[in-house]
């Protein structure tokens, strides 16, 4: 499930276009999970924090590869007719 979120966000974040809005989740992502490292009574697993970054990433690249294949499909249809 942190992965899937972790995805959204990142597709979220690339569709304003913004690399400062892209930068500002990435950076929301550390410090939610430092705020919770500080604040958990127990161990925290860094394996999630790892999980949150690959699938942020994921989803970045998820949304470049779909504007790529939409920007090549609109060529196609432009050159068919």
């Amino acid at each position: 499930m942190i992965i899937l979120t972790a995805a959204a966000l990142g597709v979220s974040a690339g569709q304003t276009r913004s690399a400062a809005a892209i930068a500002l989740v990435a950076a929301l992502i550390g410090i939610t999970f430092a705020v919770a490292a500080i604040t958990s009574p127990g161990p925290v697993s860094i394996l999630a924090f790892v999980y949150a970054v690959l699938g942020f990433n994921g989803g970045l690249m998820l949304f470049v590869l779909g504007l790529f294949a939409n920007a090549r499909l609109r060529r196609a249809m432009r050159v068919s007719h």
